[in-house]
């Protein structure tokens, strides 16, 4: 069955919404993506990376987006898989440590992206600059400097995509509600960490 995808407007709208299913449910569109998943994992090959799973990638590029489109800085005309890849992409080269800063332009092709995808969503990503790398150095930092449960709430619900009543039983909490609780706490000490306002 064919996932249905969200415009970047639609993208937008549901992650600001304050509506948590519609934000989930826009959220749970980009773990659930195959071509961003594919994607990754290729690209965590190449780069051979050690100390990032495509897991870790996909996770903090997810948080970025969120934060970037709560701070008005997502342009809705694109695609939200397009945008998170991209982000992905430069979260992949940073890890590398890279002393050689080059212009990057990225380009997704139809055969990279879902069968419904068109050359119109094909996007131009400038790699980020150092105001951007420190941004994103920041974010691994902040998600490090999460306690262990809250690190272990948060990959529950958006990596595993667990409802509230599993991650309430996975970590042993009363009820759905309490892991509500848990994952709203964790999500709000992360962008405490960021720096980012409620």
């Amino acid at each position: 069955m064919k996932i249905v995808t969200m415009t970047g407007k639609e993208f937008a709208d549901a992650i600001l919404s304050g509506d948590m299913n519609r934000r989930n449910l826009a959220i749970k569109t980009l773990y659930k993506s195959t071509s961003v998943r594919g994607a990754i994992y290729n690209w965590v090959k190449q780069y051979n990376l050690v100390k990032m799973t495509p897991e870790d990638v996909l996770q903090e590029g997810v948080i970025l987006l969120d934060a970037l489109v709560r701070e008005g800085k997502f342009r809705e005309e694109s695609k939200p898989e397009t945008f998170l890849l991209g982000i992905c992409k430069n979260l992949i080269r940073d890890s590398r440590k890279k002393v050689d800063r080059i212009q990057l332009k990225e380009t997704f092709t139809d055969s990279e992206m879902d069968s419904g995808e068109t050359a119109s969503d094909t996007m131009e990503m400038i790699e980020l600059q150092a105001e951007e790398e420190t941004r994103d150095q920041a974010l691994r930092k902040a998600i490090a400097a999460l306690t262990e449960g809250c690190r272990e709430v948060l990959r529950l619900y958006y990596l595993e995509q667990k409802n509230m009543a599993q991650v309430a039983e996975d970590r042993g909490l009363a009820n759905a509600n309490q892991a509500k609780k848990a994952v709203d706490r964790c999500r709000q000490s992360l962008r405490e960490k960021l720096g980012i306002a409620a």
